[in-house]
């Protein structure tokens, strides 16, 4: 599987997902690939991501750290 982020930026990395997304694993892609690139690109923190609501975009554990990290970016409900 890809996972990949796309703007009227410049598009962001495209990193190849060899396990099942889970929680965990989604929250590690989120907080390693989206992260950086939002802040590089949107640095003052006008960036919104939008996610599509599948489980592990719902899970608590990556609901707590897109809340921590508001400030950076926004989430699309």
């Amino acid at each position: 599987m890809l996972w990949g982020t796309f703007s009227w930026a410049p598009l962001g990395p495209v990193v190849v997902v060899e396990q099942i997304m889970k929680a965990a694993n989604y929250l590690n892609t989120i907080a390693d690939q989206l992260h950086p690139y939002m802040a590089f690109v949107f640095p003052t923190g006008n960036g919104i991501f939008q996610q599509n609501n599948t489980p592990c975009h719902k899970a608590r554990i990556v609901l707590e750290w897109l809340e921590e990290h508001i400030d950076e970016f926004h989430l699309m409900s």
